[in-house]
């Protein structure tokens, strides 16, 4: 490899620009001198189209060398924004955090800011895991205080463990900054995403969004998943609708009632139910930030047998109106 350029180096790190000498492919080749090799392995395994590809991944004399994809454009700092591209940036990149989070154990990237994400032909791409973690539930509170000024959130400063939140209450500083080019001011910033910058960056992790899916459903607005009309992703689009296939099926091979009124209430009936427990799924974050502390299964079997009560007093009472 040839170097071209020296980007940044510092005591932990040192990132250059290489280029391949027969192929003349250019990439960038990190040396750190602290790292986590399994983190930077798992990266290298998972399918992220927002981060860029590892290629190599070597230890020599207690340096780990990356040997990464060159990713080119411009950095967010370096650039301007309207709302919906800021909507757009934001929806990139809850789905790249998403898949880091619901990794076993979840990885806490704890540096994003805008010198992090470069923004080139509408995709974004996440760079620098030098500060990145697992999360470890054994920990009560984070070993060393590290992050960026302004997009670090509370617990990074030690007084508990980083989490999935941490990186929710960076993306709302985030997105604070490129709505208004500052990380406190709300000049002219729509209400609605005020709203959801506010709860990202609440001091108490607990207060976040639980989610960056959820968080990426209130900036686009689609607080209610209503399946398959505005699913996130095409995959939960297809289980939808195959769901409902389904039901449908199940519901028509149903026997007759004793009339064609009563059959038809009745199918309608066990049609609805089936579906409110797609729906419910979709929407769980929905209904759990506001009990918290109710296991999941718990709290959708009690939701479930409501909805089964309410749907059989509704259609009696139809019944008897017909």
């Amino acid at each position: 490899m040839k170097t071209l350029q020296i980007i940044k180096q510092d005591q932990d790190k040192t990132i250059s620009l290489v280029e391949h000498e027969i192929s003349h492919t250019k990439y960038i080749q990190k040396e750190l001198n602290y790292y986590d090799k399994t983190l930077y392995q798992t990266i290298q395994k998972i399918k992220n189209p927002y981060l860029p590809k590892i290629f190599v991944i070597q230890e020599n004399d207690n340096h780990l060398i990356l040997i990464e994809e060159y990713i080119e454009g411009k950095t967010l700092d370096q650039q301007s924004f309207s709302k919906e591209q800021v909507k757009d940036i934001m929806h990139q990149l809850c789905e790249c955090l998403d898949s880091l989070h619901k990794l076993n154990p979840p990885i806490i990237h704890r540096d994003i800011k805008p010198e992090n994400i470069i923004y080139h032909d509408n995709k974004v791409t996440l760079l620098d895991f030098s500060i990145a973690r697992f999360l470890d539930s054994k920990k009560s509170k984070d070993t060393l205080i590290l992050g960026s000024v302004g997009y670090a959130a509370p617990e990074q400063f030690g007084f508990q463990q980083s989490n999935p939140q941490t990186d929710i209450y960076a993306l709302g500083k985030l997105m604070n900054y490129l709505l208004n080019g500052s990380l406190e001011h709300q000049n002219n910033i729509p209400f609605a995403l005020k709203q959801v910058i506010l709860k990202a960056t609440q001091l108490d992790y607990k207060n976040r969004y639980n989610s960056v899916k959820e968080m990426d459903l209130a900036i686009q607005q689609k607080l209610v998943v209503i399946p398959p009309l505005n699913n996130d992703t095409f995959k939960s689009k297809m289980i939808s609708l195959a769901w409902i296939v389904f039901t449908l099926m199940i519901v028509v091979d149903m026997e007759p009632g004793e009339t064609i009124k009563n059959s038809f209430i009745n199918k309608l009936s066990c049609f609805l139910f089936i579906y409110f427990g797609l729906f419910l799924y979709y929407n769980k974050n929905l209904f759990h930030k506001h009990m918290s502390k109710v296991p999941w299964p718990i709290l959708y079997s009690i939701i479930l047998f409501l909805f089964l009560c309410l749907d059989v007093w509704f259609f009696m009472w139809i019944d008897s109106l017909i």
